[in-house]
């Protein structure tokens, strides 16, 4: 009787837990930061935790590009996800389209990359109810590139592309392959909220 009703205890508390979790997992999307890009082109939620990267170079008046980086936590070798949302407005200083932008990083360049890197094929999706342009990759990069020992590390990118009346938006996710999976919900958060102000 005594064994039975503490198997009963120890599944009641599995229970509760796991409904602790989710709720708390609900918690962290509600308490996400909501964002307004630098000329308010777009506004969205991120992720809870995750750091804002500083802005080098250029501004982004001078650029035109207006957007965010943002870092999660540090995972398999030492590397961090990544999420960028970005505008870039007509007479940007880096793609002069949208369909630029695509073919660049949809392809591999000949003659560059490593062994075992995979394009996915490019494909139509919806971001915030309007046809936009997904492709993914999967590339090898050195975790340490400046050390003699080093070994290629997958990781593991996605790239959601909207045209806008006048430039486009960007929003990328990156990760080290073996940890993308789990880290994705945050950019899924993003993805879900993100907003363009301009039509």
């Amino acid at each position: 009787m005594i064994k039975k009703t503490a198997i009963i205890l120890t599944a009641c508390a599995a229970l509760a837990a796991g409904a602790y979790a989710q709720r708390s997992a609900m918690s962290d999307t509600r308490s996400a930061e909501k964002f307004v890009s630098e000329g308010k082109y777009f506004k969205c939620l991120l992720p809870k935790g995750w750091q804002k990267m500083d802005a080098m170079g250029q501004s982004a008046a001078e650029k035109k590009v207006y957007g965010v980086d943002v870092i999660g936590p540090a995972g398999e070798e030492g590397i961090a996800p990544a999420i960028s949302v970005k505008y870039y407005g007509k007479g940007n200083t880096e793609f002069k389209s949208a369909e630029e932008f695509v073919r660049i990083h949809s392809k591999q360049i000949p003659g560059l990359g490593l062994p075992g890197e995979k394009y996915s094929s490019v494909t139509a999706t919806q971001l915030a109810g309007r046809t936009a342009t997904r492709f993914e990759r999967k590339k090898q990069q050195f975790a340490k590139p400046r050390q003699v020992e080093n070994k290629p590390i997958t990781v593991f990118e996605r790239y959601i592309v909207l045209q806008a009346k006048e430039g486009f938006y960007v929003l990328n996710y990156y990760c080290v392959f073996a940890s993308a999976k789990a880290n994705l919900p945050a950019f899924d958060t993003v993805v879900s909220s993100f907003e363009p102000l301009l039509k």
